[in-house]
């Protein structure tokens, strides 16, 4: 069975279902199978939203993002902001899903997404906070991706893994060295499952919010 990897910066893994996630070279999209567009806060300067647009509306572009606020970057937070907002727009435009990226920034995020009325599924990718956070993301209706963080035997965030409601889970590298198919046995071993399961589910999911 293929394992799913919704957020991935490789252009190519095996035989897996990815996602590749570009933040610059938006040219790319047009040679991989699936793939994630956006303007991410750290590479904010000089952005281009009107060619961000005009690739985004491809077919295998499934998702806008990765999209988001960071209190640790330079980047001037006016101008993270407005790109968010903007972003939100396209995505509801093109009804197309939103990868989030947030550093330090819930409070934000959340606001942000309520005022500008996100009508699409929404993925808080990376996720390596604390219950209480995961709970406000889940409660309106959004997703949690978990990465490498989750391997980790001192990491709180495996807690938050097993306590995610199976619709509302998917699984990612990032770009972590590494593979898609140990983060799905750890993450079955942690939810008490097997892993073709948890395949079943992520594909189900990957129906629901990206359409594939």
């Amino acid at each position: 069975m293929q394992y799913i990897d919704i957020h991935t910066h490789k252009k190519k893994e095996d035989d897996n279902t990815i996602i590749t996630s570009l933040y610059a070279g938006y040219e790319d999209a047009v040679n991989l199978p699936y793939c994630s567009i956006g303007i991410h806060p750290w590479y904010a300067d000089g952005y281009d939203m009107d060619r961000l647009t005009r690739y985004a509306a491809l077919p295998n572009v499934v998702a806008i993002g990765e999209c988001g606020l960071d209190k640790l970057t330079t980047t001037d937070w006016q101008l993270q902001e407005k790109l968010f907002r903007l972003q939100i727009a396209l995505a509801n435009e093109l009804r197309k899903p939103l990868i989030i990226h947030c550093v330090r920034a819930y409070d934000e995020v959340l606001q942000i997404l309520k005022q500008a009325s996100v009508q699409v599924p929404v993925v808080f990718h990376g996720y390596n906070k604390n219950e209480q956070i995961a709970q406000r993301i889940l409660q309106v209706g959004y997703y949690l991706s978990f990465g490498a963080a989750i391997i980790s035997d001192s990491s709180a965030v495996q807690q938050v893994l097993t306590n995610c409601p199976a619709n509302r889970l998917f699984l990612e590298t990032d770009d972590a060295p590494v593979s898609i198919k140990s983060i799905y046995e750890k993450a079955a071993s942690l939810r008490k499952t097997d892993t073709d399961s948890l395949i079943l589910q992520l594909q189900k999911n990957l129906h629901t919010v990206f359409n594939i």
